[in-house]
C-alpha cells in the first residue's frame, strides 16, 4: 500500500490537503448590499472597498453595477457585475426567494462555483501554492464552503489573543464560554470615486 505523502509548509509544518482560513477576516459582499443597489432609483454603480483597520490600506475594491448584456437583454434582470481593480469582472447571478412571514422575499447570490444561492459569497481563499497556511489570493466571488473557509469559532473556542506567555488564562477562561464571534469584513460602500475620495480613500480611482 503506497503511503500518501502530507503537505508541508516551509517550516517543516503540517498543511493537510489545503488550510482552512477564517471567513471574518476576508472581503465579503453580503446580499443586502446588492439588493441596496438593484433597489436605488439612480440605478448607478457602488464602489465597494475593503480597509485594513490594522495598517489603513486598501486591500481589495470592487466596483458593483447590473451586468449588460447586448446578446441576452434578460440577463440583465437577474445578473450584477463585479469588477475588480485589475479589470478582472465576475458576472453574478441572484434569485429572490420567498419569505416564510408577511409575503416578503429576500435576494440570495447565486455562488459562480457551486451554482448555490447563499446570503453571501467571499473574493479570497488560501492560496495552496505559497507553501503558508496563511497567504491568501483573489477569486471569482463564491461562497464560503467553495472559498473553503471556516468560522472563527469552528471546531474549537473562541479564547482571547494576543496573551503570549499567559496563553493558559485563555484556557482558564474557557469555563467562561466563548468570546463573541468576530464580526465580517464589510466593505464601505460609496456611490463614486469622488466620495471615496473625501472619505479619505482617494487613492481609488
Amino acid at each position: 500500500m503506497q503511503e500518501r505523502k502530507q503537505r508541508h509548509g516551509w517550516n517543516g509544518h503540517f498543511l493537510g490537503s489545503w488550510a482552512r482560513l477564517n471567513c471574518e477576516s476576508m472581503p465579503v459582499i453580503p446580499a443586502w448590499i446588492v439588493r441596496s443597489n438593484l433597489i436605488d432609483p439612480r440605478r448607478i454603480p457602488y464602489l465597494l472597498i475593503w480597509k485594513s483597520d490594522r495598517d489603513g490600506e486598501i486591500k481589495e475594491a470592487v466596483r458593483l453595477g447590473r451586468y449588460i448584456n447586448s446578446h441576452d437583454p434578460h440577463a440583465t434582470n437577474n445578473h450584477v457585475e463585479l469588477r475588480r481593480t485589475d479589470g478582472s469582472v465576475t458576472v453574478l447571478r441572484f434569485v429572490w426567494g420567498a419569505l416564510p412571514r408577511n409575503g416578503g422575499r429576500a435576494l440570495l447570490l447565486v455562488c459562480s462555483y457551486c451554482n448555490t444561492p447563499r446570503r453571501r459569497v467571499y473574493g479570497w481563499e488560501w492560496d495552496c501554492s505559497s507553501g503558508w497556511s496563511n497567504r491568501v489570493r483573489s477569486i471569482s466571488w463564491r461562497c464560503r464552503s467553495c472559498a473553503r473557509l471556516r468560522y472563527s469559532s469552528e471546531g474549537s473556542y473562541l479564547r482571547p489573543s494576543g496573551l503570549g506567555r499567559l496563553g493558559q488564562l485563555g484556557v482558564r477562561l474557557r469555563a467562561f464560554g466563548n468570546l463573541p464571534r468576530p464580526e465580517s469584513w464589510f466593505p464601505y460602500v460609496f456611490t463614486s470615486p469622488e466620495a471615496a475620495a473625501e472619505a479619505g480613500l482617494a487613492s481609488v480611482r
